[in-house]
Parts: C-alpha cells; structure tokens; sequence
C-alpha cells in the first residue's frame, strides 16, 4: 500500500551526524498492526550513487536494460528505483564466478568478508574487468528490497490509517567514501506529502502481555527503542504502571530520544525510566564507557519485577546491546542466587515468552 509522510520530527541535536527522526505516515485504509509488529518501507537509491556506477560501467543513463519483473527500464531509473547498489550480495559474485569466470576469491568465506564490507561501487572500482560487462551486470543484481523497522506507535494513539516510525538515517565513512542507508535516506531527506510502498509485518514473538498488570521491563540502546513508544502508549491506555525502561545512547544532550513523552510518562507515574549515556562523564564508582547493560546491574529494579512473573524486552542489535543485556541479566540472576543454571534459565525464559527478543 501507498503511505503519505505527513509529519518529520528530528530526535537529535542538530550538529549530530546520523541524527534520528520519528516520521509520521498515513494511509488511504486502515491499518492492522499491534505494538511490537513491524512495516517495511521500500525507499530509493541516490541518483548520485546511480551516475556513479553508470560512469564506471560505461553506460549513458538512458541506455536500456531489461529486468526480471519489471521489464524494460533505462538503466538509470534501473538502479535508482529496482536494484540493490548500497550492499554486494555473495550471491551475485558467485553469479560472476559461474557465468563469467571471475573467480577472485579463493573460498566462500573469505568472498563473504569481501562482499560484508562493500557495495557495488567498490566493487566495479576495484575490479575494472567487472566493469566492462555493462548493461549484462543489472540483471544480475538483486532487486531493491524493503527494510524493516518497528512501529513506534499503537493503534489507540492516533488516527487508524497512521503509524509512525522512529529511525536513524545511516551515514558511516568506509574505504574512502560515504555510505548512506536507502531508505533512511529516502525517509529523512523526503517532503511532507511524499510517498512511500509499505507494508505491515506481524511480529507475534515480541508482544506485551495479555494482563495489563504483568510487570514490564524494556530495554533498547540508540532506535531500538522505537517498539516501546508503542508499548508505552499502549499500557498508558491500559492504566498499566508497572514499566521499566533501561534506555542506552551516547550522550544525553545529543541524543535523548523522545525525551519529553518519556519523561511524560515518568511525571505520571506510569515509567520508571532508566538511562545510560556511554560517553557522558560518570559517576563516581560507575565504568566508563556506562552502557544500558551496566545499568541493568547498578539499578535492579527490574529485578523485583522478574520476581514477580514480569516479561523483559530487549531491543537493538544482536551484538552489541542484546549480547550485553544477556549477560548482564544472567549475572543478576547468578549474584542473587535465582537459577542453579544461569544459561538454561534464560533458554527457558524465552521458550515461555517471558524474556521477548527484537534484534537484527
């Protein structure tokens, strides 16, 4: 479906690099999604990007190029609107391997390494043989597909065509040259008014509880904490005041995300929020960096709510924040003497839905 952006929010400070928004989009129809569910956003490649690689392969941007379900499209419009470009599929160097004989990587692992840390780009810089395939290299290519991101919203918090979206607009300096995300991108630089495909994705293994007085720790570093606004706004309706939040981010001045509703929700006594800025300066006994995992283990509130048949929440990246909190959560357990067997009481948790997992 067809999603109009109708309001832009930026969360951080202005001199920030990858700043954050939280976007707000309507639909001509109603939306069916529950706190914790995902939409998928199908954004744009940068024209820039696009001329880029065309140069590189030799190509006038109206030369015309015939793709797998879509048909015939210059080769311009190819890569801007259908084809990856920002990220190397191994698939597709393995394709060059079979069909064209550039066998460049002695194994799949060390192609994987090559292919994880570049983009198409790189990749026709690097090897000027690639290059000269022209126009027979886009079909090749993967098509351009939506990304994920949780809602940060719940339906009883605004109209029932709308949902909104809490995202950072990816920037990182690799090899040289300035990556951006597609569809962060697309969504940051975009007018009001703009358009965007959408889909909404159940998420069924991250949902609140059904009784609205189960405890309820939540725990997000950065844009992970987008689900839990949802959360939020939905037990605030509920009347529930049984909700932790253990919040991370890099400096509080910078990027306090949502500040003024988290502190809203404090003032009313429905959030017991927790934050942790890791290069901040700490108090004193507290490390440095201080990540929301060490706050896990100097503020344990949560834990008289685990006691008490509460379900935990983590959301944010697999390796960074959710292998920390893992950790951390395990210690606390060990320290208080609550499980024989730390790892088995954690695949337990999970099985009975009471430790709840969102990460990529």
């Amino acid at each position: 479906m067809q999603a109009r952006l109708i309001e832009k929010t930026p969360l951080t400070h202005a001199s920030v690099s990858q700043p954050a928004w939280l976007v707000t989009l309507e639909t001509d129809e109603l939306l069916d999604y529950q706190p914790g569910d995902w939409v998928t956003v199908l954004g744009t490649n940068r024209i820039e990007w696009a001329n880029a690689i065309l140069a590189q392969l030799n190509l006038a941007p109206d030369s015309m190029v015939s793709l797998r379900r879509v048909g015939d499209v210059c080769a311009l419009d190819a890569l801007v609107y259908h084809l990856e470009i920002t990220f190397l599929d191994p698939a597709l160097l393995g394709k060059l391997g079979r069909q064209f004989g550039f066998n460049l990587w002695p194994d799949r692992h060390l192609m994987r390494a090559y292919a994880d840390s570049r983009d198409l780009l790189d990749l026709l810089i690097e090897y000027p043989k690639i290059a000269q395939l022209g126009e027979q290299l886009l079909p090749l290519l993967t098509p351009l597909l939506p990304r994920y991101y949780s809602i940060a919203s719940a339906p009883n918090s605004m109209a029932p065509n709308r949902l909104q979206i809490l995202f950072k607009q990816l920037e990182i300096q690799q090899h040289g040259r300035t990556r951006y995300g597609v569809t962060s991108t697309s969504l940051a630089t975009s007018q009001l008014g703009e358009t965007f495909s959408i889909a909404i994705k159940a998420n069924p293994q991250f949902k609140l509880p059904a009784n609205p007085q189960t405890p309820v720790t939540m725990i997000a570093a950065g844009t992970g904490l987008a689900p839990f606004l949802g959360f939020m706004q939905a037990r605030a309706a509920q009347g529930a005041s049984q909700n932790h939040l253990y919040f991370g981010e890099t400096h509080a001045e910078q990027r306090f995300l949502a500040q003024k509703q988290l502190s809203a929700w404090q003032q009313a006594g429905l959030l017991n929020l927790v934050t942790a800025f890791s290069r901040d300066p700490q108090p004193v006994g507290y490390p440095t960096p201080y990540y929301v995992q060490d706050a896990l283990l100097k503020q344990q509130a949560w834990l008289a709510d685990w006691q008490a048949e509460g379900h935990i929440y983590v959301c944010g990246s697999k390796q960074g924040v959710a292998k920390g909190v893992e950790a951390a959560i395990k210690q606390a357990w060990s320290t208080h003497g609550l499980f024989s067997d730390v790892d088995q009481a954690w695949l337990d948790a999970r099985k009975l839905g009471r430790i709840q997992l969102d990460v990529y």
